[in-house]
């Protein structure tokens, strides 16, 4: 009887080894990551409208000395019908770069539903030509008008209006301590220079410039400067001179020139 016990316990215990159980740690894992997979799916939409939001407020910070805020409003205005995410900031830049004034631009978003918007404007030191401005760095752009700016018109070539700009400041300094000032200053295609201040015409050519501004300087401490309303044209491409034409009647009314050459 106790053989038989043992040889039916064995059978019992293989029984027992050879039914299979459920993974329940895995299915309950699916189902988890099935449920996640669905809310997220419901989710998104609701959470991706509630973080896209309408832009509600605009930030311009420029010191709009030159510049309008019309027509800042008129560039920004179409891109602002796009929601935050939706906004083209490279096009919002160029698009601002092309407004007249504007020399950088930089656009940002600030969420949940700001744009930041930063400008800064030329700073025009002179005309150029008849229609635009030339920035204190050399740049020139177009405003949409050139009227009512009482500023020194710069002449030349358009590729070298940074050396005009450069020269125009030269000139400037070394008049300033005489309180003469220059009102335009011109470059040939040729290279040769010439400014005026006032009525007066002065011809520098091509060669040796700072050395004929002073020489110009010496000549109007010694004889030009007493009888400054006579003067018409100062010449200075001579080696060692100038060439002064002289008015016969004050500014304003017509005289007959006359000519003298004063040495150094």
């Amino acid at each position: 009887m106790a053989g038989q016990t043992l040889r039916g316990a064995s059978r019992t215990q293989v029984d027992n080894k050879g039914k299979r159980q459920l993974p329940w740690n895995w299915v309950l894992s699916l189902l988890v990551i099935l449920a996640l997979v669905v809310g997220l799916f419901i989710v998104t939409p609701w959470l991706m409208s509630w973080l896209n939001r309408p832009i509600a407020r605009v930030e311009v910070h420029s010191e709009f000395n030159y510049l309008s805020q019309d027509d800042v409003e008129r560039v920004l205005n179409p891109f602002l019908q796009s929601r935050f995410f939706n906004l083209k900031l490279p096009a919002i830049q160029q698009a601002l770069l092309a407004t007249p004034w504007v020399k950088t631009a930089s656009v940002r978003r600030q969420w949940p539903d700001t744009v930041q918007v930063s400008l800064q404007e030329y700073q025009p030191i002179a005309r150029w030509g008849s229609s635009h401005l030339i920035s204190n760095e050399g740049k020139i752009f177009r405003p949409g008008s050139v009227a009512g700016f009482s500023l020194p018109l710069l002449v030349g070539p358009e590729d070298s209006a940074e050396q005009v700009m450069q020269q125009y400041l030269a000139i400037s300094q070394l008049l300033r301590p005489v309180g003469l000032r220059p009102e335009s200053v011109m470059r040939s295609d040729s290279g040769s220079w010439r400014f005026t201040v006032g009525h007066v015409d002065v011809n520098l050519g091509r060669d040796r410039l700072m050395e004929r501004l002073q020489r110009f300087v010496r000549l109007y401490h010694a004889e030009l400067e007493s009888r400054w309303q006579q003067v018409r044209r100062v010449d200075l491409r001579y080696l060692n001179g100038a060439s002064v034409a002289w008015r016969t009647t004050p500014v304003g009314q017509e005289g007959v020139e006359r000519q003298a050459v004063s040495g150094p």
